[in-house]
């Protein structure tokens, strides 16, 4: 079945809707991470295409929610990057920074309507700031 325009418009405001809905759901970083007074992510993407994503970074305080799901750059891709386990882990470990990379697993439309893998690496660098420091 060939999906229009507005069906797959409707899929993206969904999976949209869903991060928004989860996103608020999220406890807040200092239930979760009470040492923790700064969180920041820095994501830098690299792949194959010529339309590489611009890099991100995002600073989490306190009062943020504490949600690490990021939906793939690419507009036309189903992909998300979870890094729930890894901040978990890293500011459990007490770890000061992390990195690592990530491959996009989810996949994009091709040409005729056909699906192809998207395969967008991400490469993080997280960092967090104990709230008892300087």
């Amino acid at each position: 079945m060939r999906l229009s325009a507005g069906q797959s418009g409707a899929a993206g405001g969904d999976r949209m809707f869903l991060l928004r809905r989860d996103r608020a759901a999220a406890p807040a970083m200092r239930t979760l991470f009470p040492s923790v007074a700064q969180l920041r992510l820095e994501l830098r993407f690299e792949g194959s295409a010529s339309n590489i994503p611009v890099p991100q970074t995002h600073i989490l305080h306190p009062a943020a929610r504490a949600y690490f799901v990021f939906l793939c750059p690419y507009a036309d891709c189903d992909g998300r990057f979870d890094l729930g386990a890894i901040v978990s882990s890293a500011v459990e470990d007490s770890l000061a920074r992390a990195e690592g990379q990530l491959e996009c697993t989810g996949s994009r439309v091709g040409g005729h309507s056909s699906r192809r893998l998207c395969h967008l690496r991400l490469h993080y660098v997280i960092t967090s700031t104990d709230a008892s420091g300087p």
